[in-house]
């Protein structure tokens, strides 16, 4: 029995992926205008029906807008509803705690484990403050389910700081007196543990990704955050780098 032909992908579809790959790497800026429809179809040698249909989906995805006369003008690098965590320099650190909101839900004490502690920066056996909450969008979508573990000297404000404005890491820092000078990031994809599921309103198992952030300073971590993401869902984490002697 002959295998099943795979179905060939529609030439719009082909366009729809390389305008949206132009579009979030700044190639078409935000704020300018994509090339005209004649020379899209010159580009890719197509119709002028094939380019519209492309153009038609990135303007429903609110990536565009689409005037009579004047062309497609690019709105967003990635379509609306996605979160999209930049990371081109150190300024650029603060965006996903100032364009989200956390929602506090709980604190206590938590006694370390080897494991977590390993993963943390702490050592098992210690006693240290743990913040769980939902960040949100500003739509209010939940974007992530949080685990922020701090130093115990740290608890009588750690709380205030999570639900006002601004990274939670800078306030620390700012308390601890000490300029935070490393961050580190780690990221790994694994089956959503029932807890994050329930909070995201996933099946349990269901794909997901897991952001460990630290933020230290000479003496110390100051704050350890997981960061639970559902895999391809609402958030994309994008990082550019420039090659050297460019």
């Amino acid at each position: 029995m002959n295998a099943p032909t795979r179905a060939k992908r529609p030439l719009y579809a082909e366009i729809l992926e390389t305008l949206r790959a132009e579009i979030a790497d700044g190639t078409h800026a935000i704020g300018g205008s994509l090339p005209s429809e004649a020379a899209l179809c010159k580009r890719f040698n197509v119709s002028r029906f094939t380019v519209r249909e492309a153009l038609r989906r990135l303007q429903a995805d609110g990536m565009v807008a689409r005037v009579q006369g004047a062309g497609s003008r690019v709105l967003r690098d990635a379509p609306a509803g996605v979160f999209v965590q930049n990371y081109r320099s150190v300024s650029e650190l603060t965006q996903y705690a100032e364009e989200t909101e956390l929602e506090l839900l709980k604190t206590e004490d938590t006694i370390l484990s080897a494991e977590i502690a390993a993963r943390i920066g702490g050592t098992e056996g210690e006693v240290w403050f743990l913040m769980r909450g939902l960040r949100r969008t500003v739509e209010g979508a939940p974007l992530a389910l949080v685990a922020s573990f701090v130093p115990h000297h740290f608890a009588d404000i750690a709380p205030d700081l999570a639900r006002g404005d601004g990274p939670i890491y800078a306030g620390l820092a700012k308390a601890s007196g000490q300029p935070i000078e490393k961050a580190e990031q780690e990221t790994q994809a694994l089956p959503a543990p029932y807890h994050v599921a329930d909070a995201l309103g996933v099946e349990q198992g269901a794909p997901a990704l897991r952001i460990l952030r630290r933020y230290s300073t000479s003496e110390g971590v100051l704050i350890a955050s997981f960061n639970w993401h559902l895999s391809g869902d609402r958030y994309i984490h994008r990082t550019r780098i420039a090659l050297d002697g460019r």
